[in-house]
């Protein structure tokens, strides 16, 4: 029973990092609009998609998402960097218009 309850503790404690993917990617763009407070980061590889959403064109936030105002910094501060490689972490079950939803934004250098 012991080794249960531990086992079970323990795969608790594992599932966020598991409902989420990192990317290291080339950062070539930053687009914003669709008549809302939300941005999308455009990479030179291929967006990776791990929650099939409908429209893989970029990794997406939206002002009223934890971290937008943060995200959008760095995405704007990756675009004037000498070096454009970022991390771009995403919800692997979450789409937002379409996209890919960022959960986090690692600059690199």
């Amino acid at each position: 029973m012991r080794a249960l309850v531990i086992a079970m503790i323990l795969s608790g404690a594992t599932s966020p990092a598991l409902a989420q993917t990192m990317i290291t990617s080339t950062i070539n763009g930053v687009r914003t609009g669709w008549n809302s407070d939300s941005f999308a980061i455009m990479t030179i590889e291929p967006v990776v998609n791990p929650a099939n959403c409908s429209i893989p064109d970029g990794y997406i936030s939206e002002k009223s998402l934890p971290g937008y105002n943060t995200y959008y910094a760095a995405a704007l501060t990756a675009m004037t960097a000498p070096s454009p490689t970022i991390v771009v972490t995403i919800h692997n079950s979450q789409c937002l218009s379409g996209r890919p939803v960022i959960i986090g934004v690692n600059l690199m250098r």
